[in-house]
């Protein structure tokens, strides 16, 4: 007996179709694309700002401890150590402070703490550990060690944000909220009453800037717990020191950061500001030095 079948004839998409189907996905996706990179750094800006406020905090819980915010550094040269340091109690990092702090046999000590470049293991974890409170997520998405000098004798913690030193315009003693001093660097720390300006018009962190591709220079993207290199631990804002316009712009001092046209600033009285990166320089300068008695103009 002979069986027969019938044909199905099953609808399908021509090439044609395909080729519409496919233009259609590829002009969605291109139109979510920046959407999703809006979310993500709006996202990293609030992780940013959130750093900012905890550095802010951690100044302000120290300066009531201490009756003056901390020093910007014990000295100059690669084991004397920096504000980054002396927060780490106030950061929920009482453990790396005690790796540095308390007396190691065999391990040295420079200004109270051990030297920071030495080799022995509590040492090395304390200044390689990470703390995600110093790492914008704009900048890298994942912590870096910096080097401590050139060529490296050790490598650490780096860290997007430094201290205001002041306008710039004297060098030491400066006229930061955190002064740089030539002598006595232990005691260069003020109070928040020295700032008459106030604290709302005066800056205390900010994002540094460091120029894209020199991630890990001892230069200016060094170890923060080592006062070997200035523009590691501080920065300035005045005439001649411009908030970085970009990533690519060249390093001097400045802050700067890889947000898109703004940098991020905690102020005294422990706010939290974003200032466009074309802020004029005059108003900068006012920011940055706590006692010039010059009114802040609208920014």
């Amino acid at each position: 007996m002979r069986t027969s079948s019938k044909r199905r004839n099953v609808p399908g998409f021509t090439l044609i179709e395909l080729l519409v189907v496919i233009a259609i996905i590829a002009v969605l996706i291109g139109l979510l694309l920046p959407a999703v990179q809006k979310v993500r750094e709006a996202a990293a800006r609030m992780s940013c700002s959130n750093n900012l406020k905890q550095l802010g905090l951690a100044m302000h819980s120290f300066h009531d401890t201490y009756q003056k915010l901390p020093y910007p550094r014990s000295g100059g040269g690669a084991n004397r150590h920096t504000w980054a340091i002396l927060i780490l109690p106030y950061l929920e990092q009482q453990n790396v402070y005690n790796a540095f702090k308390n007396p190691i046999t065999g391990v040295s000590q420079t200004d109270g703490f051990n030297n920071i470049t030495s080799s022995d293991p509590t040492v090395t974890a304390a200044r390689q550990g990470q703390i995600k409170v110093f790492i914008c997520p704009s900048r890298r998405g994942t912590p870096a060690l910096g080097n401590v000098q050139s060529p490296s004798i050790a490598t650490g913690m780096s860290s997007d944000y430094d201290v205001c030193t002041g306008d710039g315009t004297v060098s030491a003693p400066s006229n930061g909220a955190f002064v740089i001093v030539n002598s006595n660097h232990m005691l260069s720390g003020i109070p928040l009453l020295a700032i008459t300006d106030g604290t709302s018009n005066t800056f205390l962190v900010g994002e540094k800037h460091i120029l894209q591709g020199t991630f890990s220079d001892y230069k200016t993207d060094g170890c923060v717990y080592s006062g070997d290199e200035q523009q590691v631990y501080h920065r300035r804002g005045g005439a001649s020191w411009p908030l970085a316009l970009s990533p690519q712009t060249t390093v001097n001092y400045q802050f700067g950061s890889y947000h898109t046209a703004v940098t991020m600033f905690v102020f005294g009285d422990g706010s939290v500001r974003s200032l466009n990166n074309s802020t004029n320089t005059t108003t900068l300068g006012y920011l940055a030095n706590p006692t010039d008695g010059q009114a802040i103009p609208n920014y």
